[in-house]
This record gives structure tokens, sequence and C-alpha cells, in this order.
């Protein structure tokens, strides 16, 4: 008996070590589509560089530039999908997760997607009747030679083999061109979700799909009829999530593909609706261009994190938020700038109210270098702001000026508050009857002071 005992705890040990070695603090996508989710975009030399080793692709077919096989996982440098593909919404998805998520988390990708493909070439039941029917198109020759002709067994063979290592947290799909406005597409989507949670052994609260809108007829798209079904998704799927193509802009060659900014805009905002569902947000203050919305008048620097204003008129830059942003845990917004903007620069916070975005707090800037906003007692007329329900951030300088950020965050360190009681714009320092004031790198102050933050009694005091 005890010899049968030793027998089978030997048998037992390799399924122990397998289930051990699943780290549940990898957080695994299934991203998959057309040639949108393939990526269209030539990558450009800012999405080649800057990828955290967090952020990794278990390859779904053979590469040969660069070198890559099946099965394996590797650091998510473009392209992620197949020898094919570019720059897609994939790469700056878990660029942002990992952004956005803590250093003990990693983000892995799964991604079978083939340029002009049908959904039916997703559906288990269905891809074999219309490779059949369809032998000599674009989308069946990439099916053959970088999934065998079945893109849906091999994400469920990779999702296997990824769950053996991870935890597959959400499944993104972008597709729609090819079965523009058919009616019957949320439906179809729904089959293949469903297909892939019962293959995969997963439920439908865990496992969140996000689907993204297709090329808007502002920014030259074709299809964007299709957006009325993908706005169906979350009446059909209720775990499912809409990501908006609002602003992408597309690749002003053709009428269906966005263009590298688009992609990164896109990607983005896949990861600020997938951390939604995790409880958890994006960087409320990302400086990437792509996480910022300019009006006309506007050009922005990522690199120098500095807002223009061209001659025409006042230059915006405005922080959106798709859900609420909470604040109401901390008691101070601060901004900093590298340099004092003009006198007339402002700051502008929304709040959200029902399904529109009113105006809870405006502050001219004064040629100051750090401001703070007092969340909890902050007003805008007689109405106090709701820091709990944030729905946008607005910087706003006139024209032919410019704002140069340091840095914008959430504190409850006092020392902001001593800062908005400080004293209010002294002439002079009466050192005589007063201690010195000192600049914050430790010089003495010039008797006239000039706006700004200044050191005095072991205190910072704000000089307006």
């Amino acid at each position: 008996m005890k010899r049968l005992f030793i027998i089978c705890a030997l048998m037992a040990m390799p399924a122990l070590r397998m289930m051990a070695e699943v780290d549940p603090n990898f957080y695994i996508y299934i991203c998959f589509g057309q040639s949108n989710m393939e990526g269209n975009a030539q990558p450009e030399s800012i999405d080649k560089t800057g990828i955290d080793k967090r952020f990794q692709l278990l390859a779904t077919c053979n590469f040969s530039s660069p070198s890559r096989t099946k099965g394996n996982w590797y650091k998510a440098t473009p392209p992620l999908v197949s020898p094919n593909g570019g720059l897609g919404p994939s790469d700056y998805f878990g660029r942002m997760m990992c952004e956005s998520l803590p250093d003990s988390v990693r983000i892995g990708v799964i991604p079978v997607a083939m340029g002009g493909s049908p959904i039916e070439m997703f559906d288990k039941d269905k891809y074999q009747q219309k490779m059949q029917q369809n032998p000599n198109e674009w989308w069946a020759t990439l099916a053959k030679n970088h999934y065998a002709g079945n893109p849906y067994g091999r994400i469920i063979e990779m999702a296997k083999k990824a769950q053996e290592v991870g935890v597959i947290k959400g499944i993104l799909l972008h597709q729609g061109c090819t079965n523009n406005g058919d009616p019957n597409w949320p439906n179809m989507v729904k089959k293949i979700y469903n297909d892939m949670l019962t293959d995969l052994g997963l439920g439908t609260d865990s496992v969140p799909l996000f689907v993204g809108e297709t090329l808007r007829q502002d920014q030259g798209g074709a299809c964007y009829g299709h957006n009325t079904q993908v706005a169906r998704m979350p009446s059909v799927v209720p775990n499912s999530h809409v990501i908006s193509s609002e602003g992408c802009p597309g690749n002003g060659v053709d009428p269906w593909h966005f263009n590298a900014f688009g992609y990164r805009m896109l990607g983005a905002r896949y990861a600020g609706e997938a951390l939604y569902t995790l409880e958890q947000h994006l960087p409320y203050f990302s400086f990437h261009n792509y996480m910022i919305t300019l009006n006309g008048n506007s050009t922005y620097v990522e690199k120098t994190r500095t807002l223009t204003a061209n001659s025409n008129g006042w230059g915006l830059a405005t922080w959106s938020y798709t859900h609420p942003a909470n604040w109401s845990d901390s008691k101070y917004l601060v901004v900093k700038f590298k340099e004092a903007p003009d006198s007339a620069a402002e700051l502008w916070l929304y709040k959200k109210n029902g399904s529109n975005a009113t105006l809870a707090y405006r502050d001219t800037i004064k040629g100051r270098t750090t401001v703070v906003v007092d969340l909890q007692n902050a007003k805008y007329g007689n109405v106090s702001l709701n820091p709990s329900k944030i729905a946008k951030m607005l910087f706003r300088c006139p024209k032919g000026t410019k704002m140069v950020f340091d840095d914008i965050f959430l504190s409850n360190d006092e020392a902001y508050g001593e800062i908005l009681t400080a004293i209010n714009n002294p002439k002079t320092t009466n050192k005589s009857s007063q201690a010195p004031y000192y600049t914050l790198d430790g010089r003495p102050a010039k008797d006239a002071l000039k706006p700004g933050i200044y050191i005095n009694k072991g205190k910072k005091i704000l000089v307006r």
C-alpha cells in the first residue's frame, strides 16, 4: 500500500508542477480580427523602442524577420500578429496596460488576424465552408500560410498553451469591414465568443469582450456604418465593451485603415476599458500625445511636453475620461510647469453630469509654475466640484504662447495646502521684521518677489 502511494505521488508531481507555474499576475488577452487587428501601419521609430519587457507576445505563427517560432513567448516588438502585419491596436494596448498596472503584473497577447477576413473565418462551424467557397482570397491564403487554414483552432491551441503560465483576462476584437453593416454580425460574434469561453473553460463574468469601432466617416472611413452594429454588442453580449474610434486618424491612403497615430490612440482606448474592468485606471495625466486631444490652434510635442498655441487663437489640450475619474481620495490636484506659462493661461475641470460634461472649476494660471487645486473645497460659482466624477481636464493658453508641463499628480501632502493658504502677493520682504525668503534651490530671494514658490520659516509660500 505504501508503495502504491509513492507511485501515485510521483505521477501527480508533473501536474502539481504545472499548476505551480501558473502566474496569476500574468494577464493574457486574445486579439483577433481582420487587417486593423493585424496591423496596417508601418511601425515608426517610437514604436520600436521603450517597450516594457513585461509586455509579452505568444507567437501564433512562425516569423522569419524577426525570428520567432510558433508557441514561444517573446518581447512584444512589432509586428505582433504575423510577418504580413505592422503596427496595430494590440501594440499600444499592451504598452498602456504595463504602464498602468503594478510592476508585478505582466501582460501577454495572443494575436490571430488576417487582412480582409470575414467574421465567419473565426467560427469553428463555418470556416471550412468559407475557405472552400473562397480559395483564392487573400485572407484564405493568409489563413493557410499562418494558421494551417483554421484561425479559430490556432487561437484555442495557443490560448490553452498560455493558460499553462497565466490567466486569460479578456478578448479583443477588431473586425467589420468585410461584414459591413450586417445585422447578423453581433450574433455571429456572440457565438464565437461563447465557443471560445467553452473551449477554454472560461466564464462570461471573468472574461470581457472588447470590440473596436471601424474608421469613422470624418476620418475618411468607408465602413463607418458598421459602427451601428458594434454599438449593439453590449445588448447582445452583456460583458462586452465598445472601443470608440472617434478622432483616430486614417492613413490617408485607403478608406479602411488607421495610421500609426490612430493605432496608438485606439490601443490606449482598448487598455483604458480593460483596466476599467480590472477596477484599475489609465494614468490620468499621461503625457503621451495619443492620450491628449488638441484643438485646431494647437500643437503638442510629447518629448518636451510642450503645448503651443498658434497665431489664430487659444490653444487647448484636453484629457478626457471615458468613465468618470474618481479623485475623491486625494486632497489636491497639483500641476507643475517647467517654466511659467502666460499669466492668462487657464486650467478647467469638468464633471460628469448625466451624459454630459459640465464646467466645474476654472483657474487662471497667473504665471505660476505650480498650481494647486483644493479638490474637496473647489467651486465654480456657488457649485462645489465633485472630485469623484471628473469627466475631463483642460488647459488653454493664449495665441502665440506655450505651456511646458513638468508633472501633474494627485496628492494628500499638506505642504500643498500650505501653498494655498500662503500670503498673497507680498511686495517686499522686510528683513528686520520677518524671516527671509529663499527660492526652492536655496538662494536668497530678492526683496521684490516675482510670482512663484518660496521657502519662508521652513514652509513653502506661494506668491501670486
